[in-house]
C-alpha cells in the first residue's frame, strides 16, 4: 500500500509516517519506482507507535523498543520500562482521586452556604466568611 493508504488506515499523517521511517521505527520500506510501498507489518507498526505516543512515550524511547540498530532493548529491560510507566500512571490516578475528594468537600461546603441548607447552617457560613 502507498503512504496515503497507510495514513488513512492508521490516522497518522503522511509527515508522521515519513518521520517514523526516517527514525528507523518502521524498518525497511521497499520502493517501487519513486513510491514507498508499505506492508501489513508497517501498518501494525504505525498503529503500535500511535498507541504508545497516546500513552506518553517519546519516539526516542520507541527506537529502543522497536529494534533500531544499536538501540534495541532486551525484553526484560522493555518490561521494566513499561511497568515503570504503569506505576507512574497509577501514582497520577491516586493523586487525581485525592484532588477529586478535596473538590467534593469544597463543593459540599459551598453548597451548605448557598443551597437550601443555608438557613440551617447560617452560623457556620457566616463564621467561615469572617
Amino acid at each position: 500500500m502507498l503512504i496515503g493508504e497507510i495514513a488513512k488506515r492508521t490516522g497518522a499523517s503522511i509527515k508522521a509516517i515519513r518521520l517514523y521511517e526516517s527514525l528507523g521505527l518502521l524498518g525497511l520500506v521497499e520502493r517501487s519506482n519513486r513510491y514507498r510501498v508499505y506492508t501489513a507489518a508497517h501498518l501494525q507498526q504505525v498503529l503500535l507507535i500511535r498507541r504508545a505516543r497516546q500513552l506518553g512515550f517519546k519516539l526516542a524511547e520507541l527506537q529502543d523498543w522497536l529494534g533500531v540498530p544499536g538501540r534495541e532493548l532486551a525484553g526484560a529491560e522493555l518490561m521494566i520500562q513499561l511497568e515503570g510507566r504503569r506505576a507512574d500512571i497509577q501514582r497520577q490516578m491516586a493523586h487525581l482521586q485525592q484532588q477529586d475528594q478535596l473538590l467534593q468537600l469544597v463543593i459540599a461546603e459551598i453548597s451548605d452556604c448557598t443551597g437550601t441548607q443555608a438557613e440551617i447552617n447560617r452560623a457556620v457560613c457566616v463564621q467561615d466568611k469572617a
